[in-house]
């Protein structure tokens, strides 16, 4: 597995969690899990995900410090416009 970096592009996912019912897997295009969505963040995504919204993420930065990683992400919504609109 490659080394991830900055504006590298990740993968959201739902979970099914029984310790967060809005929990959002983070993952990179080579299904690796990096991680989860912070609990106090996840609400908002969690209801446009489960509405039918694309959402698209991207490594904005990371902080190495010991045995941790911070990594932080961007978070965007796809939204498609039709023709004449």
């Amino acid at each position: 597995m490659g080394e991830i970096k900055e504006e590298d592009d990740l993968l959201l996912q739902r979970e099914d969690n029984r310790f967060d019912q809005n929990a959002i897997l983070v993952l990179t295009n080579e299904r690796r899990k990096l991680g989860y969505i912070p609990k106090k963040d996840n609400v908002v995504f969690a209801r446009l995900m489960d509405a039918g919204k694309l959402l698209k993420a991207k490594i904005t930065t990371i902080e190495h410090r010991g045995d941790f990683t911070e990594i932080g992400i961007g978070i965007y919504l796809v939204d498609f416009l039709k023709n004449g609109e």
